[in-house]
């Protein structure tokens, strides 16, 4: 089992359960020696209860985060990030945020702050789009991780050649930058669904990791945990190794984001 998590949400996102000193607590008794919290960024011009803490909520966040930082420091290494993702109208905040933040980790969701979600829709145009938001993201250096980046197979029944196209894009900037791919456990939650001809999961989607071991890209594993009891999870890591099976995948054993000190 890898020895950090960077991909923990609370209860301040509406989605998730749990205060932040339960997955501290959490992650201390499951043997984590590095926790960082990320939960969904909040932006002033989208707030959805059940979607992303409310502006108003981020400065408690970041007290709350910083105050465990300084009550367990002997048991385990906390960092304040967040989940955020690229938007071209959103970009000074985006740049606040990776200012004052230890970390940020990248989960494109949609193709705007109001716009087009790629959880309902990701067709070869829409995938291709979502390639290079994620490209352009981090060449601005807003990024630490790039979560989820097979979040698109989430809506789709096919792998196309723009899926491939999408996923050498990507590979291309994780390379590039040194910036490591997620794979994401947190959509196993889900379980297996029909998906056209195949019963999967959502994501990991093995044929983006195919190429991901070509490249030999930085990997590393992200619970996207969404309850404390989740991130004593041992056995997810199992079931996406079965995924991923006798891919050569470049696992880093050690990882510390660019604002970690």
């Amino acid at each position: 089992m890898q020895s950090f998590n960077f991909h923990t949400h609370t209860k301040r996102c509406g989605h998730a359960t749990g205060e932040e000193e339960a997955y501290v607590k959490a992650a201390i008794e499951a043997g984590y020696k590095v926790l960082g919290f990320s939960d969904h960024a909040p932006y002033k011009q989208r707030y959805s209860w059940d979607e992303r803490m409310h502006e108003d909520e981020y400065p408690l966040y970041c007290k709350e985060v910083r105050r465990l930082q300084k009550v367990y420091k002997d048991q385990i290494q906390i960092y304040l990030g967040l989940e955020i993702e690229y938007y071209e109208e959103q970009l000074e905040e985006l740049k606040a945020y990776r200012e004052e933040l230890d970390f940020c980790i990248l989960g494109q969701h949609s193709y705007t702050v109001m716009g087009h979600n790629y959880f309902v829709d990701c067709d070869d145009r829409w995938v291709l789009v979502y390639a290079n938001q994620i490209r352009k993201a981090c060449e601005m250096g807003f990024v630490d991780i790039i979560a989820h980046p097979d979040l698109f197979m989430i809506s789709r029944s096919t792998w196309s050649k723009a899926c491939e196209e999408a996923a050498c894009i990507i590979c291309e900037t994780s390379n590039r930058f040194q910036i490591p791919l997620e794979l994401n456990l947190g959509g196993l939650r889900y379980g297996k669904k029909q998906k056209g001809k195949e019963l999967r999961y959502v994501y990991p989607y093995r044929p983006l990791w195919e190429i991901v071991a070509e490249y030999g890209c930085p990997v590393i594993y992200g619970l996207d945990a969404h309850s404390p009891d989740y991130v004593g999870r041992k056995d997810i890591f199992k079931i996406a190794d079965e995924v991923v099976k006798d891919l050569p995948l470049n696992f880093l054993k050690e990882f510390k984001p660019m604002g970690c000190k």
